[in-house]
């Protein structure tokens, strides 16, 4: 096949097998794999995209869970940790990555972890002066907008209330979702397309340059030849079933590995590469979280509005308190104690602490394709750091007028005053509480020294010439906020130190 430049092509569609050649091969559409590709297509190199999730349309969306992780999530919504706590961490299979599924949240990357990457690893280029025009480009081209009152809804104004009672520094959330309507389903994908995530705000762009993108296609190895990557093999797979329908050959001057950090460490450890330091697939960092709901008299309606509206820092601590909210299904399952009568369900706000964790763990290779095996304990200092953001949340729905909250204790009563919270919490394990996590990290991480990273600071592996890695999995260490504008000025650093190299 010619390079099909500007064109979006369906794998499992094809009509025969398929050998394509290109400067440039792509893997993976989320904010790295589209961020990278769009700086290299610009640069005017012939550049394929290759996605293992569909190109979905909005029309082509439903607004039921089940629907959503069946056909929208990686392993089908099932990627779990094990270890001393239960641990589910989504991550997205669509063009768009997980920017699809995710809250559109938008964080720069803070100061003090670009220092310690800085100083610690030897990456020279995590610096905040030389980031913050990088940055502002980044939110130029994802178009992040600061969420308003209206689409807040008052599921992030009651939090911004108590917030402010209680002396928390906060503001609402900036969001790659200009045309947000509010309609709480960001978790399903965006039904509207008021979202931009990549699919809509950097694949477009890649294409108009003449670059391609492969939807649908399941890539099951990569070509290193002489120490060096060539290309990949892919298989197109019906995206409904999943059965295996063309095989696909793909050649390349360099190869972008951007599947990541559950999916990357997985294709590198199917062909024993890039572990020379040992540390593949280790040092797994998330971003453990767990919530409040409070019951107020007035009806609230937390599932309308932007699904995470309005955020607080707890001073001195790598943690973000964030509104959340869930449609009235899911929240009569985490909520049940509310459910009865399902009235009351409309009268409860949430807002969630989620961490930059200190704790680790590791990703393995699951029993299938396209299964990992991961393991994850909490450690006490990130268990502190959940309960005392459990207790400022409750200190400031209380501020707010809330009646009682119920904490991320399964089976515990509602408190009905901060102290009663603090009884509940004091002896509770990070066994006992109900941990939510999400954006993995760190299973690559990045590093000047060779015995002590994956890949070097310009996003090639220290083993493999023209391996390129560039999503969250290369991040030395937690971030403390959502990474969606880290990852994608990660990957536009890497992509351009790759273009200066020639």
């Amino acid at each position: 096949m010619d390079f099909p430049g500007g064109q979006l092509l369906r794998a499992d569609e094809l009509s025969s097998d398929e050998r394509i050649t290109c400067d440039a091969v792509v893997i993976g559409a989320g904010a790295g794999g589209a961020m990278a590709a769009w700086q290299l297509a610009e640069a005017g190199q012939k550049v394929l995209l290759v996605e293992e999730g569909k190109k979905w349309e909005p029309h082509e969306l439903s607004t039921r869970q089940s629907w959503a992780l069946r056909h929208l999530y990686a392993e089908r919504g099932t990627s779990l940790s094990s270890g001393n706590v239960y641990l589910p961490i989504p991550r997205g299979k669509a063009v768009g990555g997980s920017t699809f599924l995710n809250s559109a949240i938008c964080f720069r990357t803070p100061k003090t972890v670009l220092d310690r990457w800085r100083t610690g690893s030897g990456i020279d280029w995590a610096d905040e002066a030389r980031l913050a025009p990088l940055f502002a480009e980044v939110e130029r081209a994802l178009s992040v907008v600061k969420v308003s009152e209206f689409i807040a809804q008052k599921n992030g104004l009651l939090f911004k209330k108590g917030a402010e009672a209680t002396g928390l520094e906060g503001d609402f959330i900036s969001r790659n979702a200009p045309g947000c309507i509010g309609c709480g389903v960001c978790q399903m994908g965006c039904p509207t397309g008021g979202k931009f995530s990549t699919d809509r705000s950097l694949v477009p762009k890649v294409l108009e340059k003449g670059g391609a993108l492969l939807s649908c296609a399941r890539v099951t190895s990569l070509l290193v030849e002489g120490g060096a990557a060539k290309g990949l093999t892919a298989v197109g797979m019906d995206p409904y079933t999943e059965e295996k329908k063309r095989s696909i050959e793909v050649r390349a001057k360099k190869v972008f590995l951007c599947a990541g950090a559950i999916g990357t460490p997985l294709l590198l450890m199917r062909q024993n590469l890039c572990n020379g330091s040992g540390l593949l697939g280790e040092g797994l960092h998330v971003h453990p979280a767990v919530g409040v709901a409070a019951l107020f008299d007035e009806v609230v309606d937390a599932w309308h509005g932007a699904t995470q509206g309005y955020y607080a820092h707890m001073e001195g601590e790598s943690a973000v308190l964030e509104t959340f909210s869930a449609t009235p299904d899911v929240y009569s399952v985490q909520y049940a104690a509310y459910a009865r009568p399902i009235e009351q369900l409309r009268h409860l706000a949430t807002c969630g602490c989620m961490v930059g964790d200190t704790s680790t763990g590791r990703v393995r290779l699951g029993a299938g394709p396209g299964r990992s095996a991961m393991s994850y304990d909490v450690n006490a200092e990130d268990l502190r750091v959940m309960k005392k953001g459990l207790l400022a949340i409750a200190k400031a729905y209380f501020a707010a007028g809330a009646k009682e909250v119920l904490s991320a204790v399964p089976g515990a009563r509602p408190s009905k005053s901060l102290l009663e919270l603090e009884q509940v919490l004091k002896d509770v394990g990070a066994d006992v509480l109900g941990v939510y996590a999400s954006h993995p990290m760190a299973t690559c991480r990045m590093g000047a020294d060779a015995k002590a990273a994956v890949v070097k600071p310009d996003g090639e592996t220290h083993e493999v010439k023209d391996l390129v890695v560039a999503d969250a999995s290369v991040f030395p260490s937690s971030l403390g906020v959502n990474p969606q504008v880290t990852v994608a000025t990660t990957a536009m650093v890497v992509a351009r130190a790759q273009l200066a190299r020639g």
